[in-house]
């Protein structure tokens, strides 16, 4: 389905005109051709001359934002959120944008949000996209790095509400949520690195058709680029550390219980060795035949136990560590 909007010199926009009409126009054209089908493969070839390559990976979408200057044309591809599907919120749709003197043609698989969008704002306000084919560029551009920017805040909020869990709660649950956090923001980043270079790439005179009066555009584009690029970048050490965290946390809570183990293990010892050597089969083992040796030998189990709490307590191994008195003024 092809959707043709024309521009005019006097920034009036005609949306949805017929296709001859569109191809007959002298100002400026943009093209939007959702699911491409043969008839309009050939359109892109036949009559708009692009290259076979730029074609091709209209038909074969890739999912990595990419750059190529032809002879006669810039071909971009850009990766959008794709908002139709709830089962993951960072799926992309390709969308291949062919950009020269007075046209631009966008070529998607499917609906994407982010088109919509500049066409609601072609339609609402012409004055804000212009009436040249740069400006079109910088609209479908702007419109698709500025959708990561919620969703990172979005991460970046659930992360910091992990981190403050992460320390008192070291259940598996939050360790899941955070490492399910950092997995987004890393796909998040590998999405959008790809678009910094594109759009330093349009911004390169050398590379790059578009004039330096609508290059300032393309530097707003970038800005909100290096913000999307450097609050994943912050987001992911905060995940960072507060897995560490979780980490430290789990290895404090086992040190807690193997200390304890070990001071019942050292604790029952003195018990297993009174018992081993009054179970001992001699004739002669004192108090063996007096009316309180079995207590006397509890009691001895008992006293060996309890001198040795009061030591682990004494050095600090157990309970608080111990108070350091004053010190004396020489």
């Amino acid at each position: 389905m092809i959707r043709a909007h024309l521009f005019a010199a006097d920034r009036s926009v005609r949306l949805d005109v017929p296709l001859p009409d569109a191809i007959a126009h002298e100002g400026t054209v943009w093209f939007d051709i959702e699911a491409p089908d043969e008839a309009d493969l050939r359109l892109l070839s036949e009559h708009f001359r692009f290259h076979p390559l730029a074609i091709e990976d209209c038909t074969h979408p890739q999912s990595r934002a990419k750059f190529e200057r032809y002879a006669s044309h810039t071909f971009v591809v850009l990766c959008a959120l794709d908002r139709t599907t709830r089962e993951d919120l960072l799926d992309t749709v390709p969308v291949c944008v062919f950009t020269r003197a007075g046209l631009v043609v966008s070529v998607r698989p499917k609906r994407v949000t982010a088109v919509e969008r500049v066409r609601a704002l072609v339609q609402e306000d012409p004055e804000h996209v212009g009436t040249v084919s740069e400006r079109v560029l910088h609209a479908l551009v702007d419109a698709v790095i500025d959708e990561f920017l919620p969703l990172v805040e979005d991460k970046g909020d659930q992360v910091d509400a992990l981190e403050v869990r992460v320390a008192r709660d070291v259940t598996s649950d939050v360790l899941d949520a955070l490492i399910h956090a950092r997995h987004d923001l890393l796909q998040v980043r590998r999405i959008i690195l790809p678009h910094i270079e594109v759009v330093r790439r349009l911004l390169d005179p050398d590379n790059s058709d578009v004039s330096t009066e609508y290059r300032v555009y393309m530097r707003d584009v970038l800005d909100h680029a290096l913000v999307v690029s450097d609050n994943v970048s912050l987001y992911l050490e905060v995940a960072n550390g507060a897995i560490q965290i979780h980490a430290n946390a789990v290895n404090e809570r086992l040190n807690q219980v193997m200390k304890f183990l070990a001071v019942v293990s050292t604790m029952m010892l003195p018990l297993t060795v009174i018992a081993g050597i009054f179970g001992m089969n001699f004739d002669v083992i004192p108090t063996s035949h007096q009316p309180f040796g079995f207590y006397l030998a509890v009691g001895g189990m008992l006293g060996c136990s309890g001198g040795l709490l009061v030591y682990f307590r004494r050095k600090g191994w157990i309970g608080s560590p111990p108070s350091e008195g004053p010190r004396r003024r020489r």
